[in-house]
């Protein structure tokens, strides 16, 4: 429960995220606008509440902001083009391999290029070097580590080498 509530809160969060650098612009022309708010002569009994009503613009304001960054998310989805170019400019995300890319490329290539070596030497030379990739992103990063122990323990998997990196 702990966890997707906390997953929740961070979508939302992220979704903020997403809409906050476009909305800054328009937000600080809010703010000057409920700055002269002060100065206006006129108004209403609700708005014009030194409590409620800088409240209820609070809300307001919070409201718009939130359904516009569920509309960006959902209706937009800037999110996936987003993810294309932070991966494109991102030289550590080049050689780096993701928690989720280990685990497969150690459960389906590897077997698969240790099985087809047997009958071809030169594809022995592929699965070493894949085999030595796999263990340098396992020992450099202990973050990397940890999430492809918890998605072996996710699938039930929890011998001490699950990947078979140790045989050569």
């Amino acid at each position: 429960m702990a966890n997707r509530l906390k997953k929740w809160f961070m979508l939302q969060v992220w979704r903020l995220q997403q809409v906050a650098a476009l909305l800054t612009l328009l937000l600080m022309a809010l703010n000057v606008s409920l700055l002269v708010w002060g100065y206006v002569k006129w108004r209403n009994p609700i708005v014009g509440n030194a409590i409620v009503g800088p409240l209820l613009i609070l809300m307001a304001l919070f409201a718009i902001i939130w359904g516009f960054a569920i509309v960006w998310d959902l209706r937009f989805k800037m999110w996936r083009d987003q993810m294309a170019v932070l991966v494109d400019k991102n030289p550590y995300m080049k050689e780096k391999l993701s928690p989720k890319e280990i685990a497969i490329y150690g459960m389906v290539w590897l077997p698969m290029l240790d099985q087809m070596a047997k009958s071809d030497p030169s594809i022995k030379e592929h699965a070493v070097a894949l085999r030595k990739w796999l263990k340098r992103e396992l020992t450099e990063d202990a973050w990397t580590m940890k999430n492809v122990d918890d998605i072996f323990e996710h699938i039930g998997e929890k011998k001490k080498d699950p990947l078979g990196l140790e045989k050569q």
